[in-house]
């Protein structure tokens, strides 16, 4: 069971649904501007899958709203991503964003979609082994596999960032 079960139970009237879409909202919208560097797209895409989770529980063909709802914007993401070359956009708003977060940024859109996707779920979002092999439709030694492959590319993606950005300021 996911880390958000305390919404998970019972979710047919409408009161518990607005809750699981106040508080899915934010967290959703982070993991989907993880994985497709726009926020407004990150808001689109998560409002689209919102939307899709509230009118399938309300049919009754949900288990889980957490996985069905992270699953449904992982596979919307991947979908965007697939259509569109990618372009990262850093929030307008952001104002004094740490290089340190670029470069972090910069390098997980690097990432193949699948490892990417694992990272989001496994490290910004907690989500365990079992319930991101849920949402991506991957066993358990996949979802290992794709953290292990993400996160030495990411260390290696870092590393090379961070020394161009030092070439760079030094030259």
């Amino acid at each position: 069971m996911s880390r958000h079960a305390e919404l998970t139970d019972e979710l047919t009237d409408e009161e518990a649904l607005r809750e699981l879409v106040a508080a899915r909202l934010p967290q959703m919208r982070r993991s989907a501007f993880l994985m497709c560097g726009d926020w407004e797209q990150a808001t689109e895409l998560t409002r689209a899958c919102l939307a899709r989770v509230v009118a399938d529980t309300r049919r009754g063909v949900v288990a889980d709203p957490d996985v069905y709802a992270y699953a449904q914007l992982m596979e919307a993401c991947r979908r965007r991503n697939r259509r569109r070359e990618h372009v990262f956009v850093a929030s307008a708003t952001g104002g004094g964003v740490a290089a340190e977060s670029i470069l972090v940024l910069d390098a997980l859109h690097k990432l193949a979609p699948r490892c990417r996707a694992v990272l989001v779920l496994r490290h910004w979002d907690g989500f365990d082994t079992d319930a991101t092999g849920a949402m991506l439709d991957l066993d358990d030694e996949r979802v290992e596999a794709y953290e292990r492959a993400g996160m030495a590319a990411l260390e290696k993606l870092l590393i090379e960032s961070e020394q161009g950005l030092q070439a760079w300021t030094a030259g």
